[in-house]
């Protein structure tokens, strides 16, 4: 049995790319909940500040609770722990993130001139537990992928022309890495949990678009969550829809940690490419009224540059 949480960093702002997270472990199947398996090796809601310093457990929650109280570290912290509970070593580096985590790989960035250098958007160090790939797997849990799809402004933008709608341009991107996910799997059963976007509560179209041959029944679920069975030829699913669904699922909150680190790392590299033309500016976030007062300081250096727009600033 998969275990598949899917959330995304980065949607509202007007700068910095759109990143999907997605996180999948692999069980038996029965119904003990991981978080209950990996009890003492990942804590959630952590209510100490010592949890960011001690080796175990690793703190696993809401990305924007978990940078708020450790900040960079505390994100990255949750990705160098999947890789170890895969017996792989800490990613160094955008760069190198982006060659183990994604179908998008450097090169599809490089091409933008404030994306040039991945290799110096590095992530912090973080104390990893030794042999935690043995830890997870003596509870029954092996570590499958933890994967990340950045969308930069520019494809965005082609997206939302295409579209003519935000939130199905989200769906499409999620949906995908599901999919590619699910392919690299094939035949096997799997539990998905989206983090659900806006008062939307109907997705049968959108699984019915995912998965045009399946059979798809909606079950039962409570206020704010939406559940849906979609039986395959070589599988089934279980696929829900949850409310703040990283503070209810650890697969959720997994990617949702990877999803925001990615998207810190490349606000980076936004960041430093203007500040070395202009020394003086003051760093942006991307969110929309900061974006505005950004692009307003970075105004001659746009011009100067000929950069375009597009390829800088979302339409939506």
């Amino acid at each position: 049995m998969l275990h598949v949480g899917l959330d995304e960093a980065g949607y509202g702002p007007l700068l910095g790319p759109l990143v999907i997270g997605l996180s999948a472990f692999r069980t038996a199947d029965d119904d003990t909940p991981l978080a209950r398996r990996l009890e003492g090796l990942v804590v959630r809601r952590p209510r100490s500040r010592k949890n960011g310093t001690r080796k175990l457990p690793v703190p696993i929650d809401d990305s924007k609770e978990i940078h708020r109280r450790f900040g960079r570290e505390g994100l990255a912290r949750g990705v160098h722990a999947f890789f170890a509970a895969r017996g792989e070593p800490p990613v160094r580096d955008l760069e190198d993130l982006l060659r183990r985590c994604s179908d998008e790989g450097p090169e599809s960035f490089r091409h933008r001139a404030w994306y040039t250098h991945l290799d110096g958007a590095r992530l912090p160090e973080a104390a990893a537990s030794p042999r935690l790939d043995a830890r997870f797997l003596a509870r029954g849990v092996e570590a499958v992928a933890l994967r990340v799809l950045p969308v930069d402004a520019a494809r965005l933008n082609d997206a939302f022309d295409r579209h003519d709608n935000k939130a199905r341009v989200l769906g499409i991107a999620a949906g995908g890495t599901l999919l590619r996910l699910l392919d690299a799997h094939p035949g096997e059963d799997a539990r998905v949990v989206f983090d659900r976007q806006g008062a939307r509560l109907d997705y049968g179209p959108y699984l019915a678009d995912l998965f045009p041959f399946a059979q798809i029944t909606t079950r039962p679920a409570p206020e704010g969550e939406s559940h849906y069975d979609v039986v395959l030829p070589s599988r089934r699913l279980d696929i829900r829809f949850v409310t703040k669904g990283d503070r209810h699922a650890l697969t959720v909150a997994w990617a949702s940690m990877a999803a925001k680190l990615v998207r810190e790392l490349f606000m980076d590299l936004l960041n430093d490419f203007f500040l070395e033309r202009c020394p003086e500016l003051r760093p942006t976030r991307g969110y929309v009224q900061d974006g505005r007062r950004f692009l307003t300081d970075v105004d001659a250096v746009i011009h100067a540059e000929q950069i375009a727009v597009r390829e800088l600033v979302r339409s939506r």
